[in-house]
């Protein structure tokens, strides 16, 4: 509950909680009865698409989650690419990778 008045605060949103437990008949809301009430009379007064717009189920939410994912491993993958390129050509512009391929010719 704590966490829910923070997160309502900090972000100036209307939030409201009804929590179950199996150790309590009754369940534990915030911020009040006519709070929560209140709250989703007003969402309910929302256009549909509205209420909708950032619902996600847990299998979507995973979705967008692994999407995310993939596209900053890609993003990362293209930076260290990036990143041992430079190297290379760095090294070639100083010449020690001239050097050790010669090197290398000179031991054969």
């Amino acid at each position: 509950m704590k966490k829910l008045n923070e997160l309502s605060t900090l972000c100036g949103i209307n939030a409201c909680a009804i929590i179950y437990s199996p150790y309590d008949s009754n369940p534990e809301v915030w911020p009040s009865n006519s709070g929560v009430q209140r709250i989703i009379s007003e969402f309910r007064t929302l256009p549909e698409m509205d209420q909708n717009k950032k619902m996600v189920d847990q299998e979507t939410f995973l979705k967008q989650r692994i999407a995310k994912a993939s596209d900053n491993l890609k993003k990362q993958r293209k930076d260290i690419l990036e990143m041992e390129m430079t190297e290379v050509m760095f090294q070639c512009l100083i010449g020690t990778i001239g050097m050790l391929a010669s090197e290398s010719e000179s031991e054969s």
